[in-house]
């Protein structure tokens, strides 16, 4: 089997021995100390060479091992190891690459010194606590630091040796922190105030290194930044960690076992995570969600976060990211309800993805009541336009996810305008957090008022009705002296719209408004466009009586009157005004694909449609003639309405 020698018990060294472990190839993985050796996972194909090397002994193990490839994945600031791995390998002549982590990009707001010498010199200028991060390895440089005893706190790894050269150097107790990094920017944070730090001294490690982390945490605690400049790479063969694993595959024809974890954390206190959300966000090599998500996941921010919610964004940060052999998707609540994790997985076809549960919020807050929720619709109004009232109003317990602080408030504003005052409420505020809140009232108690943007809220209707299919009666509508489509006709018109819970309907010319309420109870949003004001009234009473919250009143003349509006799916038109071919056209700029069903009893407007048919193509066209019984003397007798026409085209014919 052919083998490949990695030095370097960095973090780049460790990503490299997790991208190829257990693939058909041999890595032998040198680290210099043993501390750096039990951070590498263990594999069927890696083995582990522990302690320093001098020029011989790396010409020794490299000529026992005759690699294919030699990666130089040692410390940016480690030129003694570079320059001799690099110059073993050109007598060798073992193919070399050097995996230099990339550069961290804070800013200018950095002073920067060219050594540590330059560091001390400037510092020994300055006055206040210094804090400093660049390791044991330099750290006798900073004693001629006036007053280091009282000024200067060195963070340093937690090994015995380190421990006792500081000692010797004079940094102990409150002088010392040994811990092993990276850290996350909070946890600098902390460490920069409580030591009272006014300078932060670092070398520029790269984004694995944690240097914006620190950066940032500096520029948060008011800390001045001194930044000892990296060493430039000399040689061509220098690469990312992500290009050198991608020519490593492709040189050698590596298939590699990404994995990916969708993980639902639940509301955001991290005691409510499952045992396997935890388990799973302990062994990924990067944490990805969005800024609130990753908050919740702080405990783990000894790894790389990326903040993104953009699914798109998401899938080529890990394909330019190939270090990375696990990632973690964490999302609020439970990644099956209403979730950013709908449809990940088709995107993210090349990796093995991995679904964990988490609790949702209106789980949660069901159970704090003591309501069952397996009776309850749960339905979502955050980011989305949904017809809510309707919910209400044919279910008894609803329970609806909000996206705003005035969510709340609005529904409640509409039910009552819906003549629903008593519908019993119950907001659940910041839920699973110390400061959780759960506030009571009815509709008319609660109305206008705010909430928490991510509130969830349970409606329960006593009153609430039975959904009956079928058409509504034309007796059951608000009458007027404005012509309405009658019920049978209504039938077939919308069984010719094929409208589904995601279309947008234009209803123009919506007189009493029979056709939008119909189609309200199937559509996501109706606009019921109507140029006579008597009509529009008539609409809007309906649209109340019905309590059809999805649906707008457009007061005016189409096509004008629709410019502005969202696109449509489906189009009705049952009158036009005279400007049936304007309509159409408008339309059509908006979604050439849009579906039409058009309405005809006069011979002028018949006229118009088969002009229509000529230039579109394909039309069906169905006369429909309606005969109604009625009572004279003993006797029912027939009477005909007016026959209609009945056009439909375009979409999905």
């Amino acid at each position: 089997m052919s083998a490949i020698v990695i030095f370097g018990g960095t973090s780049e060294g460790r990503l490299l021995g997790s991208a190829f472990k257990n693939t058909d190839i041999e890595l032998y993985i040198c680290t210099v100390t043993e501390y750096g050796s039990s951070l590498i996972e263990e594999g069927e194909n890696i083995h582990i060479h522990n302690g320093a090397m001098d020029r011989e002994e790396m010409k020794g193990f490299i000529k026992k091992i005759a690699p294919l490839l030699c990666i130089d994945a040692t410390h940016p600031y480690a030129a003694e190891a570079t320059k001799n791995i690099y110059s073993v390998c050109s007598e060798l002549n073992v193919n070399y690459i050097r995996t230099l982590r990339d550069e961290g990009s804070y800013g200018s707001e950095v002073i920067y010194a060219e050594s540590v010498e330059k560091a001390v010199e400037f510092l020994n200028s300055t006055k206040g606590n210094i804090f400093i991060t660049t390791g044991s390895k330099e750290l006798e440089k900073y004693i001629k630091i006036e007053n280091y005893r009282d000024r200067c706190i060195a963070r340093v790894l937690p090994t015995v040796g380190v421990m006792e050269k500081c000692s010797e150097l004079g940094f102990e107790g409150k002088n010392i922190i040994c811990m092993q990094g990276p850290f996350s920017e909070e946890m600098n944070y902390c460490m920069l105030r409580q030591s009272k730090a006014v300078w932060l001294v670092t070398k520029n490690s790269g984004s694995a290194g944690g240097f914006e982390e620190k950066c940032r945490a500096a520029k948060r605690a008011g800390a001045g930044i001194v930044v000892i400049g990296r060493k430039e790479e000399n040689n061509s063969n220098v690469m990312s960690l992500s290009k050198t694993i991608e020519y490593v595959e492709n040189k050698y024809n590596i298939k590699r076992n990404r994995q990916v974890y969708l993980i639902g954390i639940g509301m955001g206190n991290s005691k409510l995570m499952t045992g396997e959300a935890c388990e799973d966000l302990e062994k990924a090599d990067v944490i990805i969600g969005a800024g609130r998500i990753l908050e919740a996941c702080r405990e783990y921010g000894n790894k790389p976060f990326y903040k993104s919610y953009d699914k798109k964004e998401i899938a080529e940060f890990l394909n330019e990211h190939k270090e990375y052999n696990k990632a973690a998707i964490v999302y609020s609540g439970d990644i099956g309800f209403y979730s950013g994790a709908k449809g990940m997985k088709d995107i993210l076809n090349e990796y093995e993805v991995h679904y964990i549960s988490g609790i949702s919020s209106p789980q949660y807050l069901l159970n704090s009541i003591g309501i069952p929720w397996e009776d309850v619709r749960l339905v979502s109004c955050h980011g989305q336009e949904i017809n809510i009232i309707s919910k209400i109003k044919y279910n008894r317990r609803v329970c609806a996810l909000t996206g705003g602080r005035k969510d709340v408030g609005e529904i409640c504003k509409k039910l009552v305008s819906f003549g629903m005052n008593d519908v019993k409420i119950t907001v659940g505020e910041r839920l699973s957090y110390s400061d959780e809140k759960i506030t009571r009232g009815t509709a008319s108690e609660l109305a206008g008022k705010e909430f928490n943007s991510l509130s969830v809220v349970f409606f329960e209707n006593d009153d609430h009705e039975n959904c009956k299919t079928g058409s509504i009666k034309d007796e059951a509508f608000i009458r007027g002296d404005v012509p309405m489509t009658k019920e049978e006709i209504r039938t077939v018109v919308i069984g010719k719209l094929h409208l589904d819970k995601n279309s947008v309907l234009y209803d123009i010319g919506s007189g009493t408004g029979s056709v939008s309420v119909e189609a309200a109870r199937i559509c996501r949003k109706v606009y019921a466009v109507e140029r006579k004001e008597e009509a529009a009234r008539l609409t809007e009473k309906n649209v109340l009586k019905f309590k059809a919250d999805n649906i707008e009143i457009i007061r005016g003349t189409a096509p004008e009157c629709i410019e502005n509006l969202p696109v449509p799916t489906h189009v009705f038109i049952g009158g036009s005004g005279g400007k049936l071919k304007e309509i159409v056209n408008a339309v059509r700029c908006k979604n050439v694909n849009a579906r039409f069903v058009v309405t005809a009893v006069s011979v002028e407007t018949i006229a118009e449609m088969e002009k229509l048919k000529a230039e579109y193509g394909d039309m069906e066209i169905v006369q429909l003639n309606v005969s109604r019984a009625r009572k004279t003397g003993e006797y029912n007798l027939m009477r005909a309405e007016n026959p209609v026409f009945i056009f439909a085209f375009g979409g999905c014919n």
